[in-house]
């Protein structure tokens, strides 16, 4: 069986890396130190140690992190970095993340760390869906899904509350 060759084109570019679990930091600092631009934004999070929470930070995107650079002069050297496990690819192409997309997550991360708005809403509050299949029904909020944007409300349907899990921007109150 053979495989196809990967597309590479020159120039400088936005990419995925792939990181080994827990190595997003060691990663970053590695390519740092070889002058690739590295993007590896944190979100801050609540920890238990113990009997304690403690606040702490935790990459926004486990296993990964985002880098500029020009593969046929750094691919190889980021490629093999101590941590590293590969770039993102779809079949023989790198994935190249658009500028406008990167350019994004840094205005909502100043400073490396993502800024969450917090929730308005209660579990067991009526909260309005406003977007999608179920536009304009009314659900209760049942709380916010870990580490993400997302909420899970109940939504009546055929006499029983089921269970949906939401983009957090496609809800409001009635």
């Amino acid at each position: 069986m053979r495989s196809e060759p990967l597309e590479i084109q020159e120039g400088l570019r936005w990419y995925t890396i792939r990181t080994k679990p827990k190595k997003e930091a060691a990663v970053a600092d590695w390519l740092g130190a070889l002058n690739v631009e590295v993007f590896l934004p944190w979100l801050r999070c609540r920890r238990r140690l113990g009997t304690r929470y403690q606040w702490a930070l935790a990459p926004l995107f486990p296993g990964y992190l985002f880098c500029r650079l020009d593969l046929i002069l750094s691919g190889k050297a980021a490629r093999y970095s101590p941590g590293v496990q590969d770039f993102v690819k779809f079949g023989t192409r790198f994935d190249e993340m658009e500028e406008g997309i990167l350019q994004g997550l840094r205005e909502r991360c100043p400073e490396g760390v993502a800024r969450v708005e917090p929730r308005l809403y209660r579990s067991g509050e009526t909260v309005m869906i406003k977007e999608g299949p179920f536009a304009g029904l009314e659900a209760l909020f049942e709380r916010d899904m870990k580490g993400s944007e997302r909420v899970a409300v109940l939504l009546e349907l055929l006499g029983r509350r089921t269970k949906l899990v939401l983009s957090s921007d496609i809800i409001g109150r009635p």
